[in-house]
C-alpha cells in the first residue's frame, strides 16, 4: 500500500467528542501532522527551587505538573506523557510509562521520577547512591490515543533545581531476593529454619533480565517431589497450586500461581533440570520451568 504524506498539508481526521461542556460543529476534525511538532503548553512548576530527596520511605509522592492543550483543531481528549532528562537539550531522556488525561493533574510519582534519574545517571547498584541533587529538565509528549504517530506535539523545558534518590529504584539483574523455593527436595528448608537440609542460598531467587522476573538456574526437581514459592515467613509471598487436581508444572509453559497459605503443593511428572522463573504480570504469579539444553 503506497504512504500517504502529510508533508505538504495538514490532513484532518475525524474523531469521537471528547466529554467536554462546550458545544462543538457536529463533525469536530483533528488537526495532523508528521513527526513531533514543538509547542509552549506546559507550565512552570511551583514547586521548582529547593532541593527534593527521592527516598524509599517517600517513593509514593508525586510531583505535579500543569499545562494547556496544545492545538489538535479542537478540544480533543489528549493523553500526555512525561519526560526527563539532564540536560536541556534533551540528548539523553527517559520516558514514564504512566498517561495522564487532565492538564491539571499530571502527577509523577516520586518512584518513577528516581528510576529515571538512576538510568540516566547509570546507575547499577546501591554503591551508586545516593545521587547527588542536579537540575532535572522535563517536557512533555502529548497525543491523541486514536491517532498518536501523527498527532504528536513536544512541550517547552522546564525544570526542577535539584532533585536526588538515595534508594535502589531501577530492576538490576541478579540481585538476591527474599523468596526461595521450599519442597521435599530441601526438607522445606529456608532461612528461618535452624536445621537446614541444603544451603539456603541454592534455592534462592535472584533479580532477572526482564523486570518483575525472578530466576534459579540449575534446579532439579524429582517427581514425587512437592514444592512451593514463599518469601522467609511464609507471609507475603506464598505461592502454590490452585488445587491438587491442578498442580503439575509441564515444563515450557506458563503455570499460574495462587498466592496463598491454602494453595496447593507444586509437582513435575518427570525429573526437571534447568532453570525457574517467577514472573509478576497484572498482580498475578506465573511458574515456567525452561529444561537445560
Amino acid at each position: 500500500m503506497k504512504k500517504i504524506s502529510f508533508a505538504a498539508v495538514a490532513v484532518t481526521v475525524a474523531l469521537g467528542f471528547s466529554a467536554c461542556s462546550e458545544t462543538w460543529d457536529d463533525n469536530p476534525v483533528l488537526n495532523t501532522h508528521e513527526g513531533q511538532l514543538k509547542a509552549d503548553f506546559l507550565n512552570v512548576p511551583q514547586m521548582q527551587s529547593g532541593q527534593v530527596m527521592i527516598t524509599e520511605s517517600n517513593k509514593t509522592a508525586n510531583f505535579n505538573l500543569t499545562c494547556s492543550q496544545p492545538d489538535f483543531g479542537y478540544a480533543a481528549s489528549a493523553a500526555y506523557v512525561v519526560q526527563l532528562s539532564l540536560t536541556e537539550d534533551f540528548a539523553k531522556y527517559e520516558e514514564i510509562r504512566q498517561r495522564y488525561y487532565d492538564c491539571a493533574q499530571i502527577n509523577p510519582l516520586y518512584s518513577d521520577v528516581a528510576s529515571s534519574l538512576e538510568k540516566l545517571s547509570g546507575v547499577r547498584s546501591e554503591a551508586d547512591l545516593p545521587l547527588p541533587y542536579q537540575k532535572v529538565y522535563v517536557r512533555l509528549r502529548a497525543f491523541i490515543p486514536q491517532s498518536e504517530e501523527n498527532t504528536q506535539y513536544l512541550s517547552n523545558v522546564v525544570w526542577y533545581d535539584a532533585i536526588s534518590a538515595d534508594y535502589l529504584a531501577i530492576w538490576v539483574a541478579g540481585v538476591p531476593v527474599n523468596l526461595w523455593v521450599r519442597g521435599d527436595m530441601n526438607g522445606w528448608a529456608g532461612p528461618d529454619f535452624d536445621d537446614k537440609a541444603t544451603t539456603p542460598a541454592d534455592w534462592q531467587f535472584v533479580t532477572g533480565e526482564a523486570e518483575d522476573s525472578w530466576t534459579i538456574k540449575n534446579v532439579t526437581i524429582e517427581p514425587g517431589q512437592g514444592f512451593k514459592i514463599a518469601d522467609n515467613q511464609w507471609k507475603d509471598v506464598n505461592l502454590g497450586s490452585e488445587d491438587d487436581a491442578h498442580s503439575v508444572v509441564t515444563p515450557g509453559e506458563n503455570f499460574a500461581l495462587k498466592n496463598d497459605g491454602g494453595s496447593g503443593n507444586l509437582k513435575v511428572a518427570s525429573t526437571f533440570h534447568g532453570d525457574m522463573t517467577v514472573t509478576m504480570q497484572e498482580g498475578n504469579y506465573y511458574l515456567m520451568l525452561t529444561p537445560a539444553e
